[in-house]
């Protein structure tokens, strides 16, 4: 499971979803999927965008989180 971080990236560098909007140029749906973790695709040019606004590096934006089975086999 991809975590998106940008809710804390906004958080931390004192940015609102509108100043987001405005810098990026992008529309308010595409700022919430990606406040709220509801992105399902992702373009190169977004994660550039993102990465400028925010002053860091791809690995800042996003964590893998490994799903925990619901049938974990216990021994």
């Amino acid at each position: 499971m991809i975590v998106f971080k940008i809710k804390d990236l906004l958080e931390k560098n004192k940015i609102s979803r509108y100043k987001m909007r405005i810098y990026l140029d992008w529309n308010y749906k595409r700022v919430n999927d990606y406040y709220f973790g509801r992105v399902k695709d992702i373009k190169t040019s977004e994660i550039e965008q993102l990465c400028e606004l925010f002053k860091c590096n791809i690995n800042d934006l996003f964590e893998y989180k490994k799903e925990q089975s619901e049938h974990s086999s216990h021994s």
